[in-house]
């Protein structure tokens, strides 16, 4: 689930600020390749549209709460890594138990008493199984942390009266961060096609320096967040930003409320709906109920990614903003 935070928090483990600072400075953009038409800060205006994109978590007249585009993208590890671990447990239980019986009664299943090497064996392989089980958690419990055993989402708040955004992240994925609003950088490129805003979602960077931990400890090197749920094409996107930087800049009268809020809760039937991945609005075009088909014919595989999808959000925790944040701008 948390590729794109985890891919960037690696990246920044790769090279110091410096080296990364110095590497970027040498990029220079290749012959005929266009160049990013990025806002010119937070006061630019994208789009004539202001729309919510059915991201938010809360709204009032101090902030607004926005999900990351990672939500659907959970489930698969959970599934199997589950099944995996699961089966070696139980194999490791069964040998536990069977071993335990032999050394009690002191006999082996066919009534005859246990010799040296039945006593080594019987020890052994419940061993085995324990070190098979201690094996695969050293290296691939980081990848089960991905989606579960951890934050169930990651939340960027976005208050208007104190003019920073929150980042309420897992320690290992950045922890949480109070970054300055009028100093974040949008990676958004305001002339993009349509084609190209399909499926995307909006990157805000800031440098360091801009912006503290809870410590109130200066940031010590680049930050970068992801915000909102992939869009549809650019003009989606585009006013996307345009609804976050209108509430920022000019306050609630500019975005309005959305009329539905996302809920935190974890039902079950919205585990199938962000594993069936099928906007149910391609149902008024005809021409697109292929999709539907293809999706019944995997429909098992579906089921089985929202049972994952499901599982996986009943082993997160819900983070939750500590009371400065909470407070601030109160």
């Amino acid at each position: 689930m948390y590729f794109l935070e985890r891919g960037f928090e690696w990246s920044k483990g790769l090279m110091s600020y410096e080296e990364a600072t110095e590497e970027l400075n040498k990029k220079q953009r290749q012959p005929g390749q266009a160049e990013l038409q990025a806002p010119e800060g937070v006061g630019e205006s994208v789009s004539k549209k202001a729309y919510d994109n059915g991201s938010l978590y809360a709204y009032n007249d101090t902030f607004i709460d926005i999900r990351t585009p990672n939500d659907e993208k959970r489930g698969v590890i959970t599934i199997f890594g589950g099944y995996i671990y699961g089966m070696i447990t139980y194999a490791f239980a069964l040998a536990l138990i069977v071993s335990t019986e032999r050394f009690m009664s002191g006999h082996q299943h066919n009534g005859e008493l246990l010799t040296g090497s039945d006593y080594f064996f019987l020890t052994l392989f419940p061993i085995l199984w324990l070190m098979v089980l201690g094996v695969f958690l050293k290296y691939t419990f980081r990848f089960f942390r991905l989606e579960s055993l951890t934050a169930r989402r990651i939340i960027v708040r976005f208050n208007r009266i104190t003019r920073k955004v929150y980042l309420l992240r897992p320690k290992h994925l950045g922890g949480i961060r109070i970054m300055d609003w009028d100093k974040t950088e949008v990676l958004l490129d305001k002339s993009m096609s349509e084609l190209e805003g399909t499926g995307g979602f909006i990157i805000l960077g800031w440098d360091r320096g801009d912006g503290v931990d809870l410590q109130g400890t200066r940031t010590d090197n680049f930050e970068v967040t992801f915000v909102g749920k992939p869009t549809r094409n650019a003009s989606e996107l585009l006013a996307f930003w345009e609804y976050i930087r209108r509430y920022m800049e000019d306050g609630p009268a500019a975005a309005p409320a959305p009329k539905k809020l996302l809920t935190k809760f974890p039902w079950p039937w919205l585990s199938f709906k962000a594993a069936w991945g099928l906007d149910t609005r391609f149902l008024r075009h005809t021409g697109l109920w292929v999709f539907v088909v293809i999706n019944i014919l995997i429909l098992p595989a579906i089921l089985i990614h929202a049972t994952g999808h499901w599982l996986s959000l009943l082993l997160c925790y819900e983070p939750r903003f500590p009371r400065v944040i909470e407070d601030a701008g109160r």
